[in-house]
């Protein structure tokens, strides 16, 4: 059978809702499961057709839940979300899919707000999808969803999304401002994600909000809030940085899910983040940049994937963001570094190495087998 007849009849089958004739064409064949047709995955095809028990099928063969497709260049749950199937997202959502909002094409919310399915608006915010992102863009100006919701015409979502956003405001629990969020979504990204943790002896809770990757940045980005909401102890040492939050780089393959942590491999990265930010207000101290923490003495590797072994602070592109209350919040890229590297730090200065990493074209996103610049003295 030709492929081009193979995948009609596996849309056919889609939309006939034959499960087994399903199973029958595409078989154990993983490339088939998540080819991407003018249509999307198939997976893409079920849940914008309102095919449950395909959707579910597929995703225990292994499908992609999260691969992009379709029209609009989105996941499956977009499909569902434009259509209305409201039990195919909560399939969705249920099995681990993000809720993508790098773009607005692919972004659920706008695709359940567009289609006037207040039900999954619901959804989704309840799931915790980011309402306060904006987009600008050919068709759209620094448009939220709410705003998006008023365009349309969609009233009742529109005063949901209106309640939800100042549920949000209102939100103390994690003790972070409104307008540190929107300066983070401003300058990073909108936040996908957010993992809070408290440490006991930590004068703080530490957030790291995940950011991911969109067609300008082809990375993932970690950045913190709460670790500002204490001021760091001053020394004689300190250069005047009282407020800091960190940032981190991730590639954009880099596995982030819950269920992933369980792997040092993995997780090194996010707690060496947490790690760093809870420093200056467990021991008093202070950070700023150049300042190089080891693993260990003699420094150890951070993982079993990697020789990496310390890490450096650097100043970051966002600068430096000033709240209400006139606080000045310094933004720190942390780079894993090499001890080697370390050590030309510590003879020539930390800026010599930022310096020689900008001439080798090394860039802020980790990179567990880059080049030890240490080594070549």
């Amino acid at each position: 059978m030709g492929n081009i007849q193979l995948a009609k009849e596996i849309r056919t089958a889609i939309k006939q809702n034959n499960v087994e004739k399903v199973v029958e064409l595409i078989g154990s064949d993983m490339e088939l499961m998540n080819i991407v047709t003018p249509f999307g995955t198939w997976l893409h095809v079920a849940a914008k057709h309102g095919k449950l028990e395909i959707v579910k099928r597929l995703i225990d063969l292994g499908a992609d839940i999260n691969r992009r497709g379709g029209v609009f260049g989105g996941g499956a749950m977009n499909e569902a979300a434009s259509k209305g199937h409201l039990d195919i997202v909560e399939c969705l959502l249920s099995s681990g899919a993000e809720m993508d909002v790098s773009e607005p094409e692919r972004n659920p919310l706008f695709a359940a707000i567009l289609g006037g399915h207040i039900d999954i608006v619901n959804l989704l915010i309840e799931n915790g999808i980011d309402i306060h992102v904006k987009y600008t863009g050919e068709s759209m100006k620094n448009m939220d969803a709410l705003a998006f919701a008023h365009e349309r015409g969609q009233k009742e979502i529109a005063i949901l999304l209106d309640s939800a956003k100042k549920e949000a405001y209102n939100d103390t629990a994690q003790n972070e401002t409104t307008e540190m969020l929107d300066y983070i979504r401003e300058h990073f990204g909108p936040i996908y994600q957010t993992i809070s943790e408290i440490v006991p002896g930590s004068k703080v809770a530490v957030h790291i909000h995940i950011i991911l990757p969109t067609k300008e940045q082809d990375f993932i980005t970690l950045v913190t809030t709460g670790m500002s909401d204490v001021a760091m102890d001053e020394t004689e040492e300190s250069t005047g940085v009282k407020y800091a939050e960190l940032v981190l780089k991730l590639p954009a393959n880099w596995p982030i899910r819950k269920d992933d942590m369980a792997n040092n491999n993995h997780y090194w990265p996010l707690k060496w983040l947490r790690m760093v930010a809870h420093i200056p207000h467990s021991y008093d101290g202070w950070l700023e940049a150049g300042v190089i923490l080891p693993n260990g003495e003699p420094p150890m590797p951070f993982a079993a994937n990697t020789a990496l072994s310390c890490i450096l602070l650097k100043e970051t592109e966002a600068g430096r963001f000033i709240d209400s209350e006139h606080r000045v919040i310094d933004f720190f890229t942390l780079l894993p570094i090499y001890e080697e590297e370390r050590q030309l730090a510590l003879q020539k200065g930390a800026d010599y190495l930022i310096e020689t990493f900008d001439e080798y074209g090394i860039s802020d996103v980790l990179d567990l087998k880059r080049k030890n610049i240490g080594l070549d003295g």
